[in-house]
């Protein structure tokens, strides 16, 4: 999984709010790409039973990293910024739905 892991206080103070949304944003789409290292774990358990356990501690360990960042951000006082990727991220992640609603309604 990729390390989402969040500068210091003082390096977001120091960077700006533009640079700060773009980090906001890499942290969204690296999650994203973790979500789907997590999905492909749970599916290799299907011959794999050996791997249960790690989709179960990958799934745990996104979630917390989550909650944690979230923590930082409020802690930093960065939480209006973050918020306001967080609603860029569900606006993303509303388009990539329909698109697969789409696409799974016309292959029914």
């Amino acid at each position: 999984m990729i390390d989402c892991s969040f500068p210091s206080k003082e390096e977001l103070n120091a960077i700006g709010s533009k640079e700060r949304m773009n980090l906001f944003r890499r942290y969204f789409a690296a999650s994203r790409y973790n979500r789907l290292l997590i999905q492909q774990c749970l599916i290799r358990s299907a011959y794999d039973e050996s791997v249960i356990s790690r989709a179960k501690e990958l799934e745990i360990l996104h979630h917390l990293d989550f909650i944690n960042k979230v923590k930082i951000v409020k802690k930093y006082g960065f939480l209006d910024e973050f918020v306001h990727g967080v609603k860029e991220e569900e606006q993303a992640l509303q388009k990539l739905i329909e698109a697969y609603d789409k696409r799974m309604s016309q292959s029914s």
